[in-house]
């Protein structure tokens, strides 16, 4: 007999929905049951397209970077911009998400909560922040050939200061309850990390 096709619209709107649910509600908080009853979509559906809830939220977690790398890379290549403006506004655009309301980063969410409890999410963890990482560092890498961005540390070095900056930041932006935070770490590494002296 044969397998019943997926249907990829179907498993999109779980993926959109489990987003919502593990921001709002972390990886423990979030129910399959929840995400499904708001889909009307039945129990063994879910089965259908991910082995396991572990498996979802790794694929959640694709779903998200692969959405908001590809938004970054539209703005950026929207305006034809290249070293320093084009970081600029990368993290111009992650700062009017928080800004507007956004819950956070679901890689900084889901890493401090089950990184070190599942290997699974884990490596779907560290493949986005390598790739988020080597986009950075491309992009670094520019700022320094046209004099933009300081040389006296290398361009690997400060992708990653400017990571981990950040995702402190929205650290922070949750615990306060507010988004100054994010808006101050994006100041100091434009006008003191990367800035040529």
């Amino acid at each position: 007999m044969a397998r019943p096709r997926k249907n990829e619209h179907i498993k999109e709107q779980l993926l959109e929905v489990g987003l919502e649910a593990l921001l709002a509600k972390g990886y423990h908080g979030t129910g399959i049951k929840e995400v499904l009853d708001k889909l009307g979509v039945p129990k063994g559906s879910f089965y259908h397209y991910f082995p396991s809830k572990e498996q979802f939220a790794a694929e959640v977690i694709r779903f998200y970077a692969d959405d908001l790398n590809q938004r970054l890379a539209e703005a950026v290549a929207n305006q034809g911009e290249t070293g320093l403006p084009a970081l600029k506004r990368a993290f111009r655009i992650l700062l009017d998400e928080h800004q507007a309301g956004s819950r956070g980063c679901i890689l900084g969410a889901l890493a401090s909560e089950i990184a070190e409890t599942s290997e699974v999410c884990r490596l779907a963890l560290l493949k986005e922040v390598e790739n988020w990482h080597g986009m950075m560092t491309a992009i670094i890498l520019q700022g320094q050939a046209s004099g933009e961005i300081r040389t006296d540390v290398k361009a690997d070095t400060l992708a990653r200061m400017a990571w981990n900056c950040w995702e402190g930041s929205v650290l922070r932006m949750k615990i306060e309850d507010k988004a100054e935070p994010t808006v101050e770490v994006v100041e100091v590494l434009f006008d003191v990390m990367l800035k040529t002296k």
